[in-house]
């Protein structure tokens, strides 16, 4: 009997309690449970490894269409179907007007420039390849000095950037059959940069992006070793900002007065380039209200415009003759795609052109297997009856 009441009043207490008690645990601590949160994903340059560079966009390095070759052109390329080296280059271009430091941009290498030594620097080889020898720049009587950095502009004796810095063609040189190529994207991978410089005919211009580090530095060596530059402009494509060229690019949504500014920071990155040619475009040249007041300080500031062929609907070659500004538009881009096979059916109709017209100009990017391949191609181009000429020749003809 006593250990049943004992019994009775334990049961009978804890009731008591549980219906007394503020809690429905009855005191006991509560334990919250929660998953942790998801790691963020990290979209930046440390991302890519040196396993995954394979450009520009080179380089900002395009991939633009042309007439001649139905392919999708850099204009119209989402992030997702860029490899990593153009999204590591795009986003080092971005990281500079951001204050990040602008070594990044030396940090992006580009495999396969075996004749580049490991910090970047080319190797001194002393000759040009040719007898022409570029005069330094830049000339002080072509120079505006501004707050933004020193812009081009035409002498008072009327001497003209585009005339000036630009490679001469030599007297005798044949008329017909002339053949020009521009190598785009320079400037931000050291190393396709310089294998650049080494590898081509001193006849081959060269196309420098904004966005680099040194660039000055690279246009004198580039000089050094004859070949005439350009920079480049980015310029609104269609997906804009999605698809963004880069900082400062000129945006058919901004008036004459912002677009302007946005163009002398551009063209203060650097001196001595005889003119400039367009990093993707396709929105931007088919807008003539924006595009002809661009073309007009081109003009004013004595340099010539060479569109690079991305956008079949372009009208910077017909607004740059309203204007009176030297321009060309390149007849065919070169690697459409990073196939050997390709790179050589497009220089054999840059060829055909030139036989059937009298002259074509090509625009290549700057991978190496590009570079090689063009080295390898002047070789025999005179003997088959052509000539190698600067892209400056093509608008003095």
């Amino acid at each position: 009997p006593v250990a049943a009441a004992l019994v009775a009043a334990v049961y009978g207490g804890t009731i008591v309690w549980l219906l007394l008690s503020d809690s429905r645990f009855a005191g006991e601590p509560v334990v919250h449970v929660a998953l942790a949160p998801e790691a963020p994903v990290i979209s930046s340059l440390e991302d890519t490894t040196g396993d995954e560079e394979a450009p520009a966009t080179g380089p900002g390095i395009a991939v633009p269409e042309t007439p001649a070759v139905e392919l999708p052109g850099a204009d119209t390329l989402s992030a997702e179907a860029m490899s990593a080296e153009e999204r590591a280059l795009l986003e080092a271009a971005r990281n500079l007007d951001k204050g990040v430091d602008e070594d990044i941009a030396a940090e992006v290498r580009i495999v396969g420039a075996e004749s580049v030594s490991g910090d970047g620097t080319a190797s001194t080889g002393g000759e040009t390849g040719g007898a022409i020898i570029l005069p330094p720049v830049p000339d002080p009587a072509l120079v505006e000095t501004t707050a933004e950095g020193p812009l081009p502009k035409i002498g008072r004796d009327g001497r003209r950037p585009s005339d000036v810095y630009a490679r001469p063609v030599p007297p005798g040189t044949q008329a017909d059959r002339r053949i020009a190529l521009v190598v785009s994207g320079m400037g931000i991978s050291e190393s396709a940069t310089a294998h650049a410089i080494e590898m081509l005919p001193p006849e081959v211009t060269l196309s420098f992006a904004p966005y680099g580090s040194n660039l000055q530095g690279w246009i004198d060596r580039a000089r050094d070793a004859g070949h005439e530059v350009l920079l480049e402009l980015p310029m609104e494509p269609f997906g804009y900002p999605q698809n963004d060229p880069g900082p400062h690019t000129l945006l058919t949504s901004a008036g004459a007065a912002e677009n302007i500014s946005r163009l002398e920071w551009l063209m203060s990155r650097f001196t001595g380039y005889a003119g400039v040619m367009n990093y993707q475009g396709a929105r931007f040249t088919t807008s003539p209200t924006s595009l002809k007041p661009v073309l007009e300080v081109i003009e004013a500031r004595g340099l010539l415009y060479v569109d690079n062929g991305s956008s079949a609907r372009s009208m910077a070659p017909s607004l740059a003759r309203e204007v009176s500004l030297p321009a060309v538009q390149a007849n065919r881009i070169v690697d459409p795609v990073q196939n050997p096979e390709v790179i050589a059916t497009s220089l054999d109709i840059l060829k055909e052109r030139a036989r059937e017209s009298g002259m074509a100009l090509g625009v290549a990017s700057g991978f190496p297997v590009t570079v090689d391949a063009l080295a390898q191609w002047a070789v025999s181009l005179e003997k088959q009856g052509y000539v190698l000429v600067p892209a400056t020749a093509l608008t003095r003809d």
